[in-house]
């Protein structure tokens, strides 16, 4: 069974039970306030997979919570989340999160820093399992998990649950990548364009669909509704080389077409008995409604909420768009 929750236009006027920060001076607000206050609550250290290192940051409560692990999406770092993590500790949460392989501070599987390049999408799940059983556990000292996982993250965490259904207590998969757009070309295409490029040995060459780090990426090609939020995080980026992934390899897009089929099967999906709140936006190019409205429907306890006026990034969004957001994020976390 699963239920479908719309947030409506009214809802995402912004209410008052939540409050997020403004558009106006989001930067300043971020440096001012938010940067400080995480650095001064922030661990940080590397756990060890095979073939090397993955960065995390732990955000610790002085009393006992609950911990929200983030798995974050493709070309992305725990960095881009630190106003979600904001919210969430303010909130009362305990936060781990890490960077995956080929991301932000964690080790390269490619020969261009720039290009994501993995052979087996397990490994990225086997990933989340040694930080989840390794580093967030022992963090969380007896209180639940909870996982908050974003596109390719949504992926991991799909399949990780359906792998390991006992580990968490609830899942918010946000925009998941379970089937990902390749521009115009169709998925059964484009994975044999990429099988055919492994076999003439390029499966570590840029992916035909994607290009290079743009350090002047226009808004209108962002995945955020927030301007402000853009800019943010663009500026990180250029300053930050270890922040510009900006594209996948040939390989990488391969096994990240089958994981996604994998993910939807009845006989997989149907494994996941916690509670799932998926959420979909509506203004979403980068990955298919379709396959995340055949997943809901196997879970026992999945909730799909679509989210009108968002890109895909619902949680980068506009603060009328990003409070109703937050607020159903966060009482699904706590009841």
């Amino acid at each position: 069974m699963h239920t479908m929750y719309e947030i409506s236009e009214k809802e995402a006027g912004g209410g008052d039970a939540f409050v997020c920060l403004c558009e106006e001076a989001f930067a300043e607000q971020m440096q001012i306030a938010v940067e400080p206050f995480l650095a001064s609550v922030k661990q940080t250290g590397v756990f060890s997979v095979l073939s090397g290192n993955l960065y995390y940051e732990l955000y610790p409560q002085r009393e006992k919570a609950d911990t929200v692990v983030v798995c974050h999406g493709f070309s992305e770092a725990a960095a881009k989340y630190e106003e979600f993590i904001y919210y969430l500790y303010r909130a009362g949460f305990q936060v781990a999160v890490y960077d995956q392989r080929g991301h932000g501070k964690s080790f390269r599987m490619g020969e261009d820093a720039n290009v994501v390049h993995i052979e087996d999408f397990n490994d990225y799940v086997e990933d989340l399992h040694c930080f989840a059983e390794q580093i967030a556990r022992p963090f969380s000292k007896g209180g639940n998990l909870c996982l908050y996982a974003h596109s390719m993250g949504g992926c991991v965490g799909a399949l990780y649950l359906e792998r390991y259904p006992e580990d968490f207590k609830k899942a918010v998969l946000n925009a998941p990548m379970l089937a990902i757009q390749m521009g115009a070309c169709p998925l059964p295409i484009a994975k044999g364009i990429c099988d055919l490029a492994k076999l003439l040995g390029k499966g570590k060459k840029r992916l035909f669909v994607h290009g290079e780090f743009n350090p002047e990426e226009p808004f209108g090609q962002s995945c955020s509704n927030s301007e402000e939020r853009h800019a943010y995080y663009l500026e990180k980026r250029r300053k930050m080389p270890c922040y510009q992934t900006s594209s996948a390899s040939y390989a990488w897009g391969s096994t990240a077409i089958k994981a996604g089929y994998r993910a939807v099967k009845k006989k997989n999906a149907s494994c996941i008995k916690i509670p799932v709140l998926l959420f979909q936006a509506a203004q979403d190019n980068q990955v298919k409604s379709t396959a995340q409205e055949k997943f809901i429907k196997y879970l026992e306890q999945g909730r799909l909420m679509k989210v009108p006026v968002s890109r895909h990034e619902i949680y980068r969004s506009k603060k009328e768009v990003l409070e109703p957001y937050m607020e159903k994020v966060l009482d699904f976390l706590k009841n």
